[in-house]
């Protein structure tokens, strides 16, 4: 009985702590059909993801990655609790036959499709449409048993952030299914890829309203304590960049 307690506390803890989920799927074109492959993907798009009552799929091109090839694409379908995300991208009456006969030819490969739920406590997102058209994403592979060290840091900085008055917008997602659930993955947004460069963001300002928030030291004693939870292999950086014409519209 005990057990079956702290079984249901888990669940309505874990549910509280997230909301809204994604999917999403690396395409791969085949060779000298890249545009083919666009056009093939922003006519579907139009006529089967740009209503209100149609699935939403958003389209990035990968600029840099350290997990596929720089002309692939990355299609995300997206819902707001696990129930409202379309599988495989929807059911609309002749959105199969019509991928077949104008996308799937031109594709060389996907990958298996991983479906991630969003932290809240780790996300602070302010963003509106495509001013931050980029997404710096990091994937993060956590020791079994170390969430809280690794998350620790990332669930304060939204408090930081607000504190520090800047303006920094971040996602945090965990995997739920299609991959390891030890999979973390963070997005942090930039109007281009200039809004990394060194000494252009504003992490000192956070750093030091995190300091002040929860103590002196703690901004580095809390990141040594994340990087400490992560395991040797699955860790990677990707740089997207959003094609608003290939996706639903945005809200």
């Amino acid at each position: 009985m005990k057990n079956l307690f702290l079984l249901i506390i888990f669940f309505i803890g874990y549910n509280l702590s997230y909301s809204q989920v994604i999917s999403y799927r690396y395409i791969q074109p085949k060779k000298g059909h890249g545009q083919d492959l666009i056009k093939g993907l922003e006519n579907k798009t139009k006529k089967y993801n740009s209503k209100d009552s149609d699935p939403r799929i958003y389209t990035f091109a990968i600029r840099a990655s350290q997990r596929g090839n720089m002309q692939g694409l990355l299609r995300m379908t997206y819902g707001e609790t696990l129930g409202d995300l379309p599988m495989g991208g929807g059911n609309q009456p002749g959105m199969r036959d019509y991928w077949m006969e104008n996308v799937d030819k031109y594709i060389e490969s996907t990958s298996s499709s991983e479906i991630f739920r969003r932290r809240e406590a780790a996300t602070h997102n302010d963003a509106v449409g495509t001013d931050k058209p980029f997404r710096w994403v990091i994937h993060y592979n956590i020791r079994h048993g170390h969430q809280d060290k690794f998350w620790k840091v990332r669930d304060n900085l939204p408090k930081a952030i607000e504190k520090a008055g800047v303006d920094f917008d971040i996602n945090s997602f965990n995997s739920w299914a299609g991959g390891q659930r030890q999979h973390a993955r963070i997005v942090i947004f930039g109007e281009n890829p200039g809004s990394w460069d060194d000494g252009s963001g504003e992490w000192s300002k956070i750093r030091d309203a995190y300091n002040e928030i929860y103590g002196d030291g703690s901004w580095e004693i809390d990141w040594e304590l994340s990087n400490s939870s992560l395991l040797d292999y699955g860790n990677s950086t990707e740089l997207l960049e959003f094609l608003p014409e290939l996706s639903s519209p945005l809200n």
